[in-house]
C-alpha cells in the first residue's frame, strides 16, 4: 500500500510532526490540497514537493516554465469543460499523444475520459495543484466559484405569489381530501431559536463546505442576505453566500483587503460580533457597495475564532431593522458550534495521516 503524502513528507525529512498538523488545519479551513497548503506555509519548495509526488506516483513532473507560454492549438485540444471539472491543463501535444498537466495522475478515469473526448493518448504528469489553478485562470479565465444558497423564505414567497397571481385558473379538485386534525401541539409557531437541527448538521459534518451552508442557513433565520469569507492572510476572500438575491459581484473572486479602519479589522481585533449601521458604513466600504444594489438597514459581522485566530466570518444584511438581543447571542452560538466542527475535521484529518 502507498504511503500517503503526510507520512512520507515526514519521512523524507522536509517537515516536521509540527508543521504537517499545520498544514493540516489549513486545509480543512481554507479548503485546496495538502501539497497545495504546505506550499502556501512555505514549508516546502514546489521542486521539493512535485519530485516526492513523481517518485510516489511514478510519473514526470511538470515544471514551472512548462506553463509559461502554451501554445493556443494545446490549449484548444482539450474541452474546456473537462478541464474545470478536473483541474487538469493540457502542457504538449504531439501527433496523437497530449502531455496532461494533472494533481492526481493517478485518475485513471480523467485520462481516459479525455482519451475518449480527444481520440489521443494521453501521457499524464504530475504538476502542483496552485500551478494548475492558475494556469486555468490565466489561459481559460477558469476562475473558483463561491456557492450560492437560496433563501427558502423567498422561495416559498414568491411560490405563493405564482399560485396566487390575479387570473389565475383555481385547481380542480377531484375528490373531497381528508381533512388533517391538529393537535395543540401542532399548532405551536416553530422556535426560531431552536439549534437542535443545526446541531444535527454539525455532528454529521463532512467537509468545510457544509460548515459554511448549516451557518448560512442558520444565519437566513434573521437575515436577509448572508455572505461567507475566508479570512487568508491580510485579506478576506469571497467563499459562499445566500439570501434574497445573489450578489452583483463575482463573490468567488471577491478579495478585501483587511486594514485598519475597515469593519473585518474591527471584527478581527474584537474577535466577536459587531453591529454597524448600513449608512453609516455602507459608502465607505466599497466592498459592502458590490455586494448589494441596496444600503442595508444594518450590517452583522460575526466571526469564526478558532485558536483565538478569526478564520473565517459572516457578514449579514438586514434591510427593514437591526437584529435583536436574543438574535445576536444565537448568531455567537452557531459560530461557536462551527469552530468546533472545524476542530473534528482537523481532528479527522490528522487521524487519516497516522
Amino acid at each position: 500500500m502507498k504511503k500517503n503524502l503526510g507520512q512520507l513528507l515526514v519521512e523524507s525529512g522536509l517537515v516536521t510532526e509540527k508543521v504537517l498538523a499545520d498544514a493540516l488545519q489549513r486545509q480543512v479551513i481554507f479548503g485546496g490540497r495538502l501539497g497545495t497548503n504546505l506550499l502556501e506555509m512555505g514549508a516546502v519548495s514546489e521542486e521539493a514537493l512535485m519530485k516526492l509526488l513523481a517518485l510516489q506516483w511514478n510519473v514526470p513532473y511538470a515544471e514551472p516554465h512548462h506553463f509559461e507560454s502554451i501554445p493556443r492549438q494545446v490549449l484548444d485540444s482539450v474541452p474546456r469543460e473537462l478541464l474545470a471539472k478536473n483541474c487538469i491543463i493540457p502542457l504538449g501535444l504531439d501527433g496523437k499523444r497530449i502531455t496532461l498537466a494533472m494533481r492526481e495522475p493517478q485518475r485513471l478515469d480523467v485520462a481516459d475520459e479525455v482519451a475518449f473526448r480527444t481520440n489521443k493518448i494521453v501521457k499524464p504528469v504530475i504538476a502542483s495543484e496552485l500551478r494548475i489553478v492558475q494556469a486555468l485562470e490565466k489561459y481559460y479565465d477558469i476562475r473558483r466559484e463561491a456557492r450560492y444558497i437560496a433563501a427558502t423564505p423567498e422561495v416559498v414567497q414568491e411560490q405563493q405569489r405564482v399560485t396566487e397571481a390575479p387570473g389565475k385558473p383555481a385547481q380542480e379538485i377531484p375528490e373531497e381530501p381528508e381533512v388533517l386534525d391538529l393537535t395543540e401541539e401542532d399548532l405551536e409557531p416553530l422556535d426560531p431559536f431552536d439549534v437542535s437541527d443545526i446541531n444535527q448538521a454539525f455532528f454529521t459534518i463532512r467537509n468545510r463546505e457544509e460548515v459554511a451552508q448549516t451557518i448560512i442557513r442558520a444565519g437566513l433565520r434573521f437575515m436577509d442576505d448572508v455572505f461567507m469569507f475566508i479570512i487568508k492572510g491580510e485579506e478576506a476572500l469571497g467563499w459562499m453566500s445566500g439570501g434574497s438575491a445573489r450578489p452583483v459581484v463575482d463573490f468567488g473572486s471577491m478579495a478585501v483587503p483587511i486594514r485598519t479602519g475597515n469593519a473585518f479589522h474591527d471584527v478581527r481585533e474584537s474577535r466577536t460580533l459587531e453591529r454597524f449601521g448600513g449608512v453609516d458604513i455602507f459608502e465607505s466600504n466599497q466592498w459592502l457597495k458590490e455586494l448589494s444594489t441596496k444600503v442595508p438597514k444594518e450590517v452583522t459581522i460575526c466571526p469564526l475564532v478558532l485558536k483565538k485566530h478569526m478564520v473565517s466570518a459572516l457578514v449579514g444584511f438586514r434591510f427593514k431593522s437591526p437584529i435583536s438581543e436574543e438574535e445576536t447571542a444565537f448568531l455567537i452560538r452557531v459560530l461557536q458550534k462551527a469552530s468546533v466542527a472545524f476542530e473534528i475535521l482537523i481532528m479527522r484529518s490528522r487521524i487519516l495521516m497516522l
